[in-house]
């Protein structure tokens, strides 16, 4: 059995005729391909990233190596050991690098080091911001292109070989050990994402039954997409992916449910995945002490920072300045320009008046 196993990794290593493989090894060698000719392409264009592609290619090791060991590996029963992937949309805009980077100095630190990270930006990203977790698109980088970065970062998670692929935004704070219990029981091979399920519904999607039964997935807090919904996405390539995402006036997150459903996927709830924005520091200390959330959305980069350390259990001497920079009277700093009302129902709560209130909005920042 051990040697037929080793036989089997090494033909597929190599990449056998379609003919002679199993529908799964088809799958992940059309994906392999595609990695690898996109890798080549991007190479002969700029050689100096070569390096950088390196996740994708030449670790083919990497792509090709990976994908193989799991088809004769993947255990039968019991919890999988799941191998989930982030991948995050992005933009030049510097407000968005900076979120950025607060993810990659926090909770995405071990999942970029261990090559479970990838970021997207536009057509127009900078050079000394890329990376082989960080890369640029074809796309453009206005919101009309939010959905072709997004078939971009399909397309990439599916080349990669992830059992999971969790789409978020660079202002999602995730707790990554959570998410990859949450995953543990989970099998990859079922055609289903996870997420907080029922938005757009009646509004898009509108000739699918099961999305106008259910709706869609709810993008604010993420989705978490299986290996075998994201191959079904890409079945047809990312050529024709792209067709279909990137001409479409619909916000990213309800193209890619209506796709899922179109595919067959199950859309399930995932408890404990919050998308609303929070401006309070007792809500956010709530959350890290009830200790079962997997993402908290609107976490502008300085309360990310300071609730990543609360997470991790850092000393007072750690958290207190870091908690100064973020937070205000217990209220996030950031959130009373980016969302007033929910600054204004925190300070509401702390007992301010609606004059003080007004007063502190009118007041320059």
């Amino acid at each position: 059995m051990a040697g037929h196993r080793r036989e089997a990794r090494s033909q597929c290593c190599v990449l056998l005729p379609l003919s002679q493989m199993t529908s799964r090894a088809r799958s992940v060698q059309i994906l392999t391909k595609y990695a690898l000719r996109r890798t080549f392409a991007r190479a002969a264009a700029s050689p100096r990233r070569t390096t950088n592609m390196s996740l994708v290619s030449m670790e083919s090791g990497s792509v090709a190596a990976r994908m193989c060991s799991r088809l004769v590996s993947r255990p039968k029963g019991g919890a999988f050991e799941a191998d989930g992937r982030y991948a995050i949309f992005t933009s030049a805009i510097p407000k968005y690098h900076e979120a950025l980077l607060a993810e990659l100095a926090t909770w995405a630190s071990r999942p970029a080091a261990e090559g479970r990270y990838v970021a997207v930006g536009g057509n127009n990203y900078p050079e000394e911001w890329q990376g082989k977790n960080v890369l640029k698109s074809d796309c453009g980088d206005d919101m009309s292109s939010i959905s072709c970065k997004e078939a971009t970062l399909l397309a990439e998670g599916a080349a990669r070989g992830a059992d999971w692929l969790y789409v978020i935004g660079e202002d999602n704070y995730v707790h990554t050990g959570r998410v990859e219990e949450f995953l543990s029981d989970k099998d990859p091979s079922a055609n289903v994402a996870y997420g907080v399920v029922g938005c757009g519904k009646g509004s898009f999607c509108v000739d699918n039954e099961a999305y106008n039964s259910h709706g869609g997935i709810c993008g604010g807090s993420g989705y978490i997409i299986s290996r075998t919904a994201l191959q079904r996405l890409l079945a047809g390539g990312a050529p024709a992916l792209h067709a279909v995402y990137d001409k479409t006036p619909w916000p990213n997150d309800m193209t890619t449910s209506c796709q899922l459903r179109k595919h067959g996927a199950d859309l399930l709830l995932a408890e404990n995945m919050y998308g609303f924005p929070i401006a309070d520091l007792d809500e956010f200390e709530g959350f890290a002490r009830q200790g079962s959330f997997l993402t908290v959305h609107y976490v502008h980069p300085d309360t990310m920072r300071w609730f990543h350390a609360l997470n991790e259990g850092s000393r007072a001497a750690v958290l207190q300045p870091l908690q100064k920079k973020a937070f205000d009277r217990g209220c996030s700093r950031a959130m009373k320009e980016r969302m007033p009302k929910a600054w204004v129902e925190c300070m509401q709560r702390k007992g301010f008046t609606a004059r003080d209130i007004d007063a502190e909005l009118a007041a320059p920042s």
